[in-house]
Order: C-alpha cells, then sequence, then structure tokens
C-alpha cells in the first residue's frame, strides 16, 4: 500500500511538471522586429543603383568593349594586389554619366557612377583617375556609407545621390590612407591621390556639390600631408604628375565621351 502511495505521489508530481510545460504560454521576443540589420542598410543602398540609372537613362554615355575591358582591368589590379583587405570577388559595373558636375561615387556590389565633366574637365591624368577610383573600390568593398533609408521612387537624382554619399571628416582621413597603401601595393602612383585632394581644394565651386564643405576638404588635406609626413614621403610625393605618362586605353576612354 506504501508502495502504490510513493507511485501515485511520483505520477502526480510527473503530470503536473509536464502539464506545466506543456500549458505554459509560449514567449516571443518582437524587440528586434522592424530593425534594420548592416546587412539591410547595405541591400537597401545597392539597390538605389537600378533607380538612379533609371532616372537618368538618356544620361549614360555608351563605351566600347575596350574600355569596359580597360576599367575592369584597373578593377581587378587593385583587387588582386590587396586581397585580403578586399576581399570581395562581385561583377563589377562601371557607368559613365553625361553630367557637368564633377563626380565619382560608387554603391556596394561594386557598382561605381563617374561624371563625364570630371573625365573632360579634371580628370585628364590616368594616375588621377585611378587615384580617384581606388577610394570608391575600397567604400564599396568595405560597404563604408553612412546609415539612411530612402523612400524608393525611382527618382534618384544626382544631388540625392551625391548627399547620401557623404562622410565624416575622420573617415575621410582613414579611406586616404588605406588607398595609399592600396595603391602602392597595386604599382601604381600614390602621389596622384593627394594630387586629387588638392585639386577638390583648389577648385571649390565646380566639387560644391561632391565634396561639400570646403574647410572639410582642407583639413583632410592637411591630415593626409601629416600621414605622409608621418610616412618619410612628403618630399617624393609633391610631384606634378605628367599627363603623358597616362596609357593609350585612357586616352580611348576619354575620346568616348561627349562633351
Amino acid at each position: 500500500m506504501k508502495k502504490m502511495n510513493k507511485i501515485v505521489t511520483f505520477t502526480i508530481t510527473f503530470l503536473l511538471m509536464t502539464g506545466c510545460s506543456q500549458w505554459q504560454k509560449p514567449y516571443y521576443d518582437y524587440s528586434d522586429v522592424g530593425k534594420m540589420t548592416n546587412q539591410d542598410y547595405v541591400d537597401h543602398l545597392a539597390s538605389l543603383g537600378e533607380s538612379y540609372l533609371s532616372f537618368n537613362k538618356d544620361r549614360q554615355e555608351k563605351i566600347s568593349s575596350q574600355s569596359k575591358d580597360y576599367l575592369n582591368e584597373i578593377y581587378h589590379r587593385i583587387i588582386q594586389n590587396n586581397e585580403i583587405f578586399l576581399p570581395k570577388r562581385e561583377t563589377v559595373f562601371f557607368n559613365v554619366i553625361q553630367h557637368t558636375t564633377p563626380f565619382i561615387f560608387s554603391l556596394p556590389r561594386s557598382q561605381f557612377f563617374i561624371s563625364s565633366g570630371l573625365l573632360k574637365k579634371f580628370l585628364k591624368n590616368e594616375q588621377l583617375f585611378v587615384a580617384a577610383l581606388s577610394r570608391e573600390i575600397i567604400r564599396s568593398q568595405r560597404n563604408l556609407y553612412e546609415r539612411n533609408v530612402v523612400l524608393a521612387t525611382g527618382n534618384m537624382t544626382t544631388e540625392q545621390m551625391l548627399q547620401l554619399m557623404k562622410l565624416d571628416l575622420a573617415t575621410k582621413e582613414k579611406i586616404n590612407e588605406w588607398s595609399y597603401v592600396v595603391l602602392r601595393r597595386s604599382g601604381f602612383d600614390s602621389s596622384a591621390l593627394l594630387a586629387w585632394i588638392q585639386l577638390q581644394n583648389k577648385n571649390p565651386l565646380d566639387f560644391a556639390l561632391y565634396s561639400g564643405d570646403r574647410s572639410q576638404v582642407s583639413r583632410e588635406e592637411f591630415a593626409f600631408k601629416n600621414f605622409l609626413v608621418k610616412e618619410k614621403k612628403i618630399n617624393s610625393e609633391l610631384i606634378t604628375l605628367d599627363e603623358k605618362n597616362s596609357s593609350k586605353s585612357f586616352y580611348k576612354l576619354l575620346s568616348e565621351i561627349r562633351e
């Protein structure tokens, strides 16, 4: 009888325990619902490239397959010589937009946008062009963009895109330092990077939409010169770029761009 009582007691206890686990109201944590992750921001920003091109479909420059190969070659040369820092292997997209405003910007997934005004008026030297492009390759590969969410209306103007590309001074300084190393490792002229920053500083009205506050560009140049001093490269970096050193492929690209 005592043994039976023990069995009954155990059975009741077990049923109470299992009953609680079966009938207890489940708890769901909804605190993260609606929050965007870093990848969400990256995907959203990357998707804006299609809207921008759609809005500027009549302004897209048609470049030859040879020029596309030339641009791809520069891109892959930089990637392959910096594979640890730039690890992504993506299909690259180069888009030249007919626009008088000088600009070059990137979006995630190796999307690059360059204005005809920048190429025809300012980037007449190949090394200068590569220096400007190197910074955008780094931004696209490392997803260096501010967190922004834009309503996708299909009407992304150049002004809106350039506003989204703004960065704080500290981030710009770091990108310049990385670019300097990337260019050197790729066998390009790293002195062109300083020339690219100085070009923006010397033409504030032309680059107002692209560079933003002139005082920030001046501080950017000052910071980069300090970096060169620390690298003991300041004397060798302050040279005049020779346009004659540009390749035939670069001049062919320029010749295909409309005024």
